[in-house]
């Protein structure tokens, strides 16, 4: 009876323990994503792209990632996810085109809808790291060539009183996306993994907030500034997949975010540049 006991005493704090893991990892990515979401809204299209293209749910992912699995794992979500962010531009290219022509629903419904097709076929190929590279260059050089002259316009919608629980609530559908890859990593292995973790889920939130208050050119002029983040984004993935394995998660995953941060540096560097010169 006390070893029955015992063994029920183990279960329960185990799954305590589980449940304790993905709180932690839910509130972790809810601060990290408010954040995001407070300097984006309160910026223009440029400064909203800046802070939204940075890895506000892949990068959290990322990290729980490199707790839970090994280099190998990193190693095979890492490219997964440098080929599957290419759906991620797709995404963002689309929008820049529909956001000022139809509502809200129906441009999340048709880039969502795009953006399952193309993960799909993505987690049917067995990619190699040549492979990954030349689609992020054909895909990200395509959309910069798209939306180099986008207008910003000004902001056309109605404003909106915020209510306190919208951005907690963003957050915690993002943390718990989070915590659902990380969970489910074991079960759909490291392509699938890679892949779903760059899901545009952060990019969907901002779609629901801004377009409403700000009109949709403004918010087509705040996607396509996110596109040119994401040769950022693409970068960190591709130096993970290369050197997670010889360097080991901890400094492969801190590398990728200081690339991933030097490419802002050099966007806001150019920026400064052109005003000075203009």
């Amino acid at each position: 009876m006390a070893t029955a006991t015992f063994s029920q005493v183990q279960a329960i704090s185990f799954v305590d323990a589980i449940w304790f893991s993905l709180l932690i990892k839910i509130a972790v990515t809810a601060v990290t994503v408010i954040a995001a979401a407070i300097a984006a809204e309160k910026s223009g299209p440029f400064w909203g792209g800046l802070v939204v293209g940075l890895p506000t749910s892949a990068g959290p992912a990322y990290v729980m990632l490199a707790i839970e699995y090994d280099d190998a794992f990193l190693a095979v979500s890492a490219l997964n996810s440098l080929a599957g962010n290419t759906g991620a531009v797709i995404f963002l290219l689309l929008l820049v085109y529909v956001a000022p022509r139809l509502s809200v629903a129906a441009s999340l419904a048709l880039v969502t809808g795009v953006w399952l097709v193309i993960a799909l076929a993505v987690g049917q190929i067995a990619w190699s790291l040549p492979g990954a590279v030349a689609i992020n260059v054909v895909v990200l050089g395509g959309a910069l060539l798209l939306t180099r002259d986008v207008p910003a316009g000004p902001p056309t919608g109605r404003p909106i009183q915020r209510q306190w629980y919208d951005l907690p609530m963003r957050g915690a559908v993002v943390g718990v996306f989070v915590a659902v890859v990380v969970t489910l990593g074991q079960v759909i292995g490291p392509r699938a993994t890679g892949i779903i973790s760059v899901y545009p889920i952060t990019l969907t939130s901002l779609v629901l907030i801004a377009m409403p208050r700000l009109g949709g050119q403004t918010t087509a002029a705040t996607m396509a500034s996110i596109i040119r983040s994401m040769i950022g984004f693409s970068a960190g993935f591709l130096l993970i997949t290369m050197t997670v394995q010889p360097w080991g998660a901890t400094l492969s995953l801190t590398a990728a975010l200081m690339v991933m941060i030097g490419w802002a540096g050099l966007r806001l560097a150019h920026r400064w540049f052109e005003q000075r010169h203009a």
